[in-house]
């Protein structure tokens, strides 16, 4: 599992993250872990897969979300990650802030 990943994108709403998600699936072969409320309207996907695949899908996603929201969004890529971190993207109800 050396080339295990984690992603995360994060936007505000709803709307562009779905849209972030259809695209990623769509073009990629990474596992939606789950999506989850950050509070403040923010809202962020974690997701799972091989790196390569994972920087692919995350670039992917957060042009989408970009392009959907006109504002700020926020991606981060763990390559084999800490066993928090990990938790947190297999688990992501762990930080929903709903």
């Amino acid at each position: 599992m050396a080339n295990q990943a984690v992603g995360f994108v994060e936007a505000e709403g709803f709307v562009p993250v779905f849209d972030a998600v259809d695209a990623m699936v769509k073009a990629t072969d990474v596992t939606i872990e789950g999506v989850m409320r950050l509070g403040g309207g923010l809202v962020a996907v974690a997701l799972s897969g091989d790196l390569a695949t994972m920087e692919e899908a995350v670039e992917i996603g957060a042009e989408t979300a970009r392009a959907i929201s006109g504002g700020t969004v926020k991606s981060i890529i763990f390559a084999n990650p800490s066993h928090p971190v990990a938790a947190i993207a297999h688990n992501p109800r762990v930080v929903d802030g709903s």
